[in-house]
């Protein structure tokens, strides 16, 4: 059973609700109870400035205390704020690396809170993600750097990063803006295969904020965030951008999808499991509407267990994430049993620099004391590996 609060959540998602959709969310707003808690979780799901655009829109808006609609607001101010510094150093970026002639395919916030939401407020991101082919990404990395933006300090040691799978480069950071330079979209490792190339090639080419770049095509898109929503959603985090991102794409282009198309698309990365469980989930908690055929052939996709996983992300129950099975994967992917070694021995005794940075030790002969911390760490991340293994 879901909470008002809940259903706040679920009922501010979409950009334009139906009239229904907004006499529900109205007459939710008297049942809730703790105005306090409800604003807070509303927050923290990334949904504060969607359901602050909508409260002139409601009759019952007076019913909620001054002090939560002030919270609000400056939710929504302070995403429009983020926004505004991000596409400042955006337009910077983008003229480098069109000067350069270099092919950039905006991913996900970047993208989307312009051209999909409209208003930049209502689209939370914090960075920004951007996929090139993997020929290029040394030179951005150098068209990165000439422009300010330094290396954020690693998780892992040199030898280890050196030896991990690149899905992306170490971000780029520079006046409190990060950059990440994509290659691929996933690790080899996923149970699909989204073929980066195929993405590239399809990527059409639009102005944002007046700067030539790239944005993944229709199918491309609902697939890329479908499968980047697994990846949180698997690993016991998620974003409910993520979610609302998909939602907004499907209520603009109802109407259009072709969804035979899509399940081709899906086919040709693998993914087609993945794709629709999410669209299935969607359709469930958001109202979202999917053709019955759609729901004929893919309901059964969607599992009691992840209902469950969904509702208690919307409570805000986040699982903290372990390494553990990254490096296990990395380490069998190590070629010779020296570098396997070295490899291991990096991850249970990493050298006196990288502890110190690591953890801003600042007396750095008491560095050692660290090492039963990340022991502890480890040992946690084994046993939930062992233990998932076990229950699946």
């Amino acid at each position: 059973m879901l909470s008002s609060a809940n259903q706040l959540i679920l009922l501010s998602a979409k950009l334009e609700p139906s009239v229904f959709e907004l006499e529900q969310l109205n007459d939710f707003i008297p049942q809730i109870q703790n105005w306090d808690s409800a604003v807070t979780n509303i927050i923290a799901r990334q949904t504060a400035p969607l359901f602050f655009k909508k409260l002139p829109l409601l009759s019952n808006r007076h019913l909620i205390p001054v002090e939560a609609t002030n919270k609000l607001q400056q939710a929504y101010y302070k995403s429009l704020s983020r926004g505004m510094v991000l596409y400042n150093a955006f337009e910077k970026v983008a003229e480098a690396f069109c000067a350069a002639d270099i092919r950039v395919v905006v991913l996900k916030g970047i993208y989307l809170s312009e051209w999909l939401y409209g208003d930049i407020a209502l689209r939370q991101f914090s960075d920004m993600d951007l996929l090139v082919s993997k020929d290029d990404a040394m030179q951005c990395l150098s068209i990165l750097a000439e422009l300010g933006f330094k290396p954020s300090d690693s998780a892992v040691t040199e030898f280890i990063s050196s030896k991990s799978e690149i899905v992306h480069y170490a971000p780029m950071v520079h006046n409190n803006v990060s950059v990440e330079i994509h290659i691929k979209l996933h690790r080899e490792s996923k149970h699909y295969n989204i073929k980066t190339e195929a993405l590239l090639n399809n990527a059409e080419k639009f102005l944002l904020r007046n700067k030539p770049v790239y944005a993944l095509e229709l199918y491309d898109l609902l697939i890329h965030l479908c499968v980047h929503l697994d990846k949180h959603f698997r690993g016991g985090h998620v974003q409910f951008t993520s979610f609302n991102d998909i939602v907004n794409l499907l209520e603009k282009y109802k109407n259009e999808i072709d969804w035979t198309l899509l399940g081709q698309r899906c086919g040709y990365h693998e993914c087609e499991q993945t794709v629709f469980k999410f669209l299935v989930l969607i359709h469930k908690f958001y109202n979202v509407a999917l053709p019955n055929d759609i729901l004929m052939k893919y309901g059964a996709l969607l599992s009691g267990a992840d209902e469950d996983l969904f509702i208690g992300y919307l409570n805000g129950d986040f699982i903290q994430q372990y390494h553990v099975g990254l490096h296990w994967q990395s380490i069998c992917m190590t070629r010779g049993f020296g570098n396997k070694l070295h490899y291991l021995l990096d991850l249970i005794f990493p050298p006196k620099k990288f502890m110190l940075q690591k953890y801003g030790i600042q007396h750095s002969a008491l560095f050692w004391l660290w090492y039963p911390y990340r022991y502890y760490v480890g040992f946690k991340g084994l046993f939930k590996l062992i233990v998932g293994s076990g229950e699946r």
